[in-house]
């Protein structure tokens, strides 16, 4: 059963992902170490804190924003955990009432927070990697590594992929039986238990061919980048005697080793900060070019009905695309608009890819030109 199955009362006071796990575990540590230290106590019962408190550690996060230490979208999050606390509270120890409203409006409206602004996390996690970084950093990591660290790093370019699908010791690891070399695809199963089937790039096929036959002839059947620190693939590793926590542990160790591993490299050359992300980036960036080339030559084309097809606009939005296109001539300020039109539904599709579904995500991976 997955999140969606789950009726309001029962999301209300569950935890879905091992990373929302973690993060209202942080912020629920970082909000009793402020309130202990303003009681003074080392110790308080959860039953005790009161709306004033909450509105207290709010301005404090919002003064934190304002002095441009954490960011809109973490100041967001740090509330939605604590909306999550208080709900936990009420339903396992005893009634409180923080007044935190439900609404992501009434926050904003109640504490005069500001809206989320995807332009501005951009810059501290970096732009995509160039193909050139990209294959500097892959073919350092084999070198220093071994080979299955290196091909997690080529499956994530190939696919675009979260770092969990690399270092997931369970089911959302990668599987054999998920790519699909006929159909070029890999199946993905990411956060919120949620399933993406995304096309490979078809650069990487070889690639693929290979990984899978490693991957039988080894008899790994299990996660196929698991214990990439030995550096060649093996059969599958004995997990079976190990807890949730042990597992979650060490998904978390390799996790952190793989970063490093790209990090460093990535720092000894002279770029810095997007780690395993920069290989997401560049695989969005390559994948947005093809789409919008892929659209300009339906629309030259007057091809509306592959356009709606392909690309899962309606007939009428097709149909006005290549009109105004064609219609548009000369006319700069025209080809502008319809360019416009293009691109978004380029990003409408490469959102479905990324696994997001959200056509704003796609800026915080692809900066539109100004």
């Amino acid at each position: 059963m997955s999140k969606k199955d789950d009726p309001l009362e029962i999301r209300n006071v569950s935890i879905y992902h091992a990373n929302t796990y973690e993060k209202v575990r942080t912020v629920g540590m970082s909000f009793a170490k402020w309130l202990s230290e303003k009681r003074n106590t080392p110790v308080f019962r959860m039953v005790t804190v009161s709306a004033e408190d909450i509105n207290n550690y709010v301005e404090k996060r919002l003064d934190q924003y304002k002095r441009g230490e954490i960011t809109a979208a973490t100041l967001q999050t740090d509330i939605s955990c604590l909306k999550k606390i208080e709900n936990l509270v009420n339903h396992y120890y005893g009634k409180v009432d923080w007044d935190i409203p439900t609404e992501r409006s009434a926050r904003r409206e109640k504490w005069g927070l500001p809206k989320r602004e995807r332009d501005k996390t951009t810059v501290q996690r970096g732009p995509a990697y160039t193909k050139k970084q990209a294959d500097r950093i892959v073919m350092e990591v084999e070198k220093r590594y071994g080979r299955l660290a290196a091909d997690a790093l080529r499956f994530c370019r190939a696919t675009g992929c979260r770092l969990e699908s690399l270092v997931d010791m369970k089911e959302k690891g990668v599987r054999i039986e998920r790519i699909n070399i006929e159909a070029g695809t890999v199946s993905l199963l990411e956060k919120g238990g949620k399933w993406r089937t995304v096309k490979y790039d078809q650069r990487y096929d070889n690639f693929m061919r290979e990984l899978k036959s490693r991957a039988e002839s080894s008899g790994r059947k299990g996660p196929l980048f698991a214990c990439f620190g030995t550096g060649e693939m093996s059969g599958d590793p004995d997990y079976s005697q190990l807890t949730n926590d042990q597992l979650r542990t060490i998904k978390k160790s390799a996790a952190r080793r793989l970063e490093a591993m790209v990090k460093e490299i990535a720092a000894e050359n002279g770029f810095h900060g997007r780690g395993i992300h920069g290989f997401r980036k560049e695989f969005a960036v390559r994948r947005h070019s093809e789409y919008i080339q892929e659209i300009k030559e339906l629309v030259r084309a007057g091809d509306w009905k592959g356009l709606s097809e392909r690309f899962k606009v309606s007939e009428q939005k097709a149909r006005d695309m290549v009109a105004s296109w064609i219609k548009a001539g000369e006319d700069k300020k025209e080809r502008r608009r319809v360019s416009r039109a293009m691109d978004n539904a380029a990003r409408l599709r490469l959102s479905k890819d990324l696994g997001h579904n959200r056509l704003d995500v796609t800026f915080a991976y692809v900066p539109r030109k100004k």
